[in-house]
C-alpha cells in the first residue's frame, strides 16, 4: 500500500559506526551533497559517535543511533525498525554484510517501502549458510549494488547470486579538493625531505585486508637498491602497533616516515612520487582515485576493482597479490623512471576526469533513489516538480562548481 504523498524522499543509510574508512567516507559525502529539495537524509548507526560523525552536515543529514549492546544483540532489528518507523523512512540503504540482516528485519517491521543493499568489497562467503542467507535476503531487496564490475562478477561467482541482478555504481572523487598538481612542487617539505628524495607510500586504515606487511617487505627490497628512497605511510587502525613493530623488525626505520591521520591528506599524497595500494581485496578504492586525481602514478595489487581504475602500463602498474618481489620491482621501476611516472600521472588524472568525478557519483545515486521512489511511493506535486527540475538540468554534472567532499582518510 502506498503512503500519503511525500514532499521529500527520506533516505536512511544503516552503518555500524561512523569511524573513518572508505565506505563510511563515501556515505558521508553522499548525504552531505544530495539535492536538499528532493532528499531528506538519515544515517542510522548501531553504535554512537565515531570520528567521522563531525563531518556530517547537520543541515543535510540527521544521525541517530540504535544503541547496540556489547556482543551479539538480538534486539537490533527491532531497534532499527523503531528508528525507521519514527523517522518515516522511505528508502533504507544497507551497506555490506554487517548491516544486512538487521536492516532487512527492521525494514520489514517498519514496512519501509524501498530497500537497497550495497556491497563495497569485503564479501561474507566463508560458509554455505552465509551465502544462502545473503541470496535469500538480496532477492527481497529492490536493488543490489556493487562499486565495481569486477566486484559484481565476484559476488555472482562466490555468493551464487545472478550477475544481472547486481547493479554497478562506481565511486567518484572531488576534483576541486584533489586539484591537478602536476606542476606543483614543495610537498615533500611536509615530511622534512629534500624535493629530489624518491618517495613511495600509502594512505589508509591499518587493517588486515589492506595488507601493509606486503608494502613493508617490498620497501626493504626497494631501499636495498635505492638507499636514499623513503617510505611514507599515513594511517591508523587496530594494526598500528604490529605495523610499527614490523618496520623495526625489517630494519627500515631510518627510511620510513610513519604518521597517523592528518587532515590534509591530498598534500601527503602529493609528497609521494608513487602511491601504493597493497590490499588483499578491494571494491573500488577511493584512495586510488584520489592519488590519480592528485596526478600521482599508482601501483596496486591486481585484485577486486583495482584493474578498473589502474590500467596496467597506462595509468599505473598492477602486481600480483601478496608478491613482494613483484611489488618491489614495480616501485623501483617507477622511482627510477621519471618520464614513465609523469605519463602515468597525466593519464590517471584524465581517466578520473572522464569517468570518476564526485558529481557523477552523486548524480548516479540520486537517479537510483528517484526512480525507485517514483515506482513505489506517492509523490506530492511539489516533489514531482523538483524532480522534473532535477531532470531538466542536463548540464548539471559538467557545469556546476565542485561539491564539497570529506577527505579520504
Amino acid at each position: 500500500m502506498k503512503k500519503q504523498p511525500i514532499n521529500k524522499i527520506r533516505v536512511a543509510h544503516l552503518m555500524q559506526v561512523l569511524h573513518f574508512g572508505g565506505k563510511e567516507n563515501g556515505i558521508v559525502n553522499l548525504v552531505n551533497n544530495t539535492d536538499s529539495e528532493i532528499f531528506e537524509n538519515y544515517i542510522i548507526t548501531f553504535l554512537k559517535g565515531g570520528s567521522l560523525q563531525k563531518m556530517v552536515d547537520p543541515q543535510r543529514c540527521t544521525v541517530v543511533s540504535t544503541g547496540r549492546k556489547w556482543g551479539n544483540d538480538s534486539t537490533l532489528p527491532f531497534k532499527v525498525g523503531r528508528q525507521l518507523h519514527q523517522n518515516k523512512i522511505d528508502v533504507l540503504h544497507t551497506h555490506a554484510w554487517s548491516t544486512l540482516i538487521e536492516g532487512f528485519g527492521g525494514a520489514k517491521l517498519a514496512r519501509t517501502p524501498v530497500l537497497i543493499h550495497g556491497e563495497h568489497g569485503t564479501m561474507k562467503d566463508d560458509s554455505r549458510k552465509h551465502k544462502i542467507v545473503q541470496r535469500f535476503i538480496w532477492d527481497r531487496f529492490d536493488r543490489i549494488l556493487s562499486v565495481s564490475e569486477v566486484l559484481s562478477e565476484q559476488l555472482a561467482e562466490r555468493i551464487g547470486y545472478p550477475k544481472e541482478k547486481i547493479h554497478t555504481l562506481v565511486n567518484g572523487v572531488d576534483l576541486k579538493k584533489f586539484a591537478d598538481s602536476t606542476h606543483f612542487n614543495g610537498y615533500k617539505k611536509l615530511v622534512d625531505l629534500p624535493e629530489d628524495t624518491p618517495v613511495f607510500g600509502s594512505v589508509g586504515r591499518l587493517v588486515e585486508v589492506k595488507n601493509y606487511p606486503l608494502l613493508l617487505r617490498a620497501a626493504k627490497k626497494v631501499i636495498a637498491k635505492i638507499p636514499h628512497a623513503r617510505l611514507l605511510l599515513v594511517g591508523a587502525g587496530p594494526l598500528y602497533p604490529e605495523t610499527k613493530a614490523l618496520i623495526r623488525e625489517l630494519g627500515i626505520e631510518k627510511n620510513t616516515i610513519f604518521i597517523r591521520w592528518r587532515k590534509n591528506i591530498p598534500a601527503y599524497i602529493r609528497a609521494m612520487d608513487v602511491f601504493i595500494l597493497p590490499s588483499f581485496s578491494e571494491g573500488m578504492s577511493n584512495t586510488i582515485l584520489e592519488a590519480m586525481a592528485c596526478s600521482r602514478s599508482v601501483i596496486a595489487t591486481d585484485v577486486g576493482g583495482n584493474p578498473e581504475l589502474v590500467s596496467h602500463n597506462k595509468t599505473g602498474l598492477l602486481v600480483p597479490s601478496d608478491d613482494d618481489e613483484a611489488m618491489a620491482a614495480a616501485i623501483v621501476d617507477l622511482l627510477e623512471n621519471t618520464e614513465k611516472r609523469r605519463r602515468f600521472a597525466v593519464a590517471g588524472r584524465q581517466k578520473v576526469e572522464q569517468k570518476f568525478t564526485f558529481k557523477q557519483m552523486i548524480r548516479r545515486y540520486e537517479k537510483l533513489y528517484i526512480e525507485l521512489a517514483e515506482e513505489k511511493l506517492d509523490l506530492s506535486p511539489e516533489l514531482r516538480e523538483n524532480i522534473s527540475r532535477w531532470r531538466n538540468e542536463e548540464h548539471r554534472v559538467s557545469a556546476l562548481p565542485e561539491l564539497e567532499a570529506v577527505e579520504e582518510v
